[in-house]
């Protein structure tokens, strides 16, 4: 178990300075290389030690050129820097909490992380010493969870850092008595990784999004039945854009169904943030979560960077669209986010952006929420050919701001107060001048466009 002193014991700068030395040119290569698995050696077998990473080296005759020497000690440089830095990032901010915030707040802290708040005297009456006694419990058990999270980060970085300079060091013996040899296989550095897996820092990757399709396009021939189903859906849909002007959203995807084209479509995510209490509820989670992620990165040494998030379902639970329209545009969908991150002085400010990915399909065996109409009607359409299944997507940004240490828990960052729509478009919670299509929408202009042309 990595505890607090083994921590404060090691000095993982030295693995930095080190591996920016091995990285200054051949010369320098040819200085380190010689004893470097001997080095090496030490840093793997006495890794728990103070002065694991002060590696020095001798002399070699070896001239570089023609091999692959200088490639694989440009790797293990590159791990000596990467989880040097990462470790002494990590430490610093552990430390940090075990020097400074928890003595302040009069906690003790065992070298195993665990936080003990101190004693509320009684002399206010035991109520109030039960309630102030409660709120010092609390700030243990948060200082405590912190604590026990960068411990975790860094044993397994330490972990990483030894399997990885050792499988380094293993091919440059190799490759010293055989330079000829083929390019050894050499681990990768994997990006740092929030507590919770969910996040990491690096560019933003759109996950996969699944098509499960259970009504197959055009594999089936149509009836006069169908054309009467189709008269009806139709006049349905007719009615949802003239008569039900709160239906806009579902309106639009559904008629694109009916293009006939399977061509991606965007839906205005803000719009279903403020108009539907559930995906709002999300949306306000998933910020949340990227933010104690890149708080987490920031503790931890990092002051300007991207994060980019797992995905999550949306629908599953309580947490299923509460509108007709939404329930209809998206219901269920999948959720992500990425992030752009800088740290100005003791205040982090995140600009996060939220995205929502789904396939507008129908399922066997499912019903409409709102009226109950079976999936198998409309499915059926896509069987014969006449209505295509297709992607559609809606993104949101907002920025927030917290100090370092203390992010959001609700990552609720906007007005959610009722909105005033577009008429035609974005109906009026109030319905005054519902049913006029003659303005353009002020918010997002891809999306919406109910009616037909």
């Amino acid at each position: 178990m990595t505890t607090i002193s083994h921590v404060r014991g090691c000095l993982p700068s030295t693995m930095v300075t080190f591996g920016a030395a091995l990285t200054t040119g051949n010369t320098e290569f040819t200085k380190q290389v010689g004893n470097m698995s001997t080095a090496v050696d030490k840093t793997t077998t006495g890794w728990k030690g103070a002065a694991s990473a002060a590696a020095t080296a001798g002399a070699i005759s070896q001239k570089l050129t023609g091999t692959r020497i200088d490639e694989v000690v440009t790797s293990v440089a590159e791990y000596y820097k990467t989880y040097g830095s990462r470790l002494d990032g990590t430490r610093t901010a552990l430390l940090t909490i075990v020097d400074n915030s928890a003595p302040a707040a009069g906690m003790t802290v065992a070298d195993d992380g665990t936080v003990t708040a101190p004693r509320y005297p009684h002399a206010d009456g035991p109520l109030v010493a039960s309630i102030m006694q409660a709120r010092l419990d609390g700030q243990a058990r948060w200082f405590q969870t912190q604590l026990q999270e960068l411990l975790k980060d860094f044993g397994d970085g330490e972990d990483q850092a030894a399997t990885s300079i050792k499988v380094g060091v293993e091919a440059l013996a190799t490759l010293k008595e055989k330079p000829t040899a083929p390019m050894p296989t050499l681990p990768s550095i994997p990006p740092p990784k929030s507590p919770d897996g969910k996040y990491t820092i690096g560019d933003p990757k759109e996950p996969f999004l699944a098509h499960d399709d259970t009504f197959i396009y055009n594999s089936k021939d149509s009836n006069f039945g169908d054309w009467l189903n189709k008269q009806k859906w139709q006049a349905k849909l007719l009615g949802g854009e003239y008569v039900k002007s709160d239906f806009d959203d579902a309106s639009a995807l559904y008629r694109h169904y009916w293009d006939n084209n399977g061509k991606k479509m965007e839906f205005d995510y803000d719009e279903a943030y403020r108009e539907d209490k559930n995906i709002r509820n999300s949306v306000d989670s998933e910020i949340s979560r990227a933010a104690m992620a890149a708080d987490y990165f920031a503790k931890t040494g990092n002051t300007n960077f991207k994060i980019t998030g797992a995905p999550n379902t949306v629908g599953k639970g309580n947490n299923y669209p509460e509108t007709e329209n939404w329930q209809k545009a998206i219901g269920g969908h999948q959720q992500w986010s990425h992030a752009n991150v800088r740290v100005e002085g003791n205040r982090v400010v995140m600009d996060v952006t939220v995205e929502a990915q789904d396939y507008y399909d129908f399922d066997k065996g499912k019903h409409d929420v709102g009226t109950g109409a079976p999936d198998s009607d409309n499915g059926r359409f896509t069987e014969i050919g006449w209505a295509k299944p297709f992607e559609s997507h809606g993104t949101l940004t907002r920025t927030v701001s917290w100090d370092v240490g203390e992010p959001p828990s609700s990552g609720v960052t906007a007005d959610t107060s009722s909105p005033s729509r577009n008429p035609g478009r974005e109906d009026r919670s109030d319905g005054r001048g519902d049913g006029d299509n003659g303005r353009m929408p002020d918010n997002n202009r891809n999306t919406g466009g109910a009616r037909p042309k």
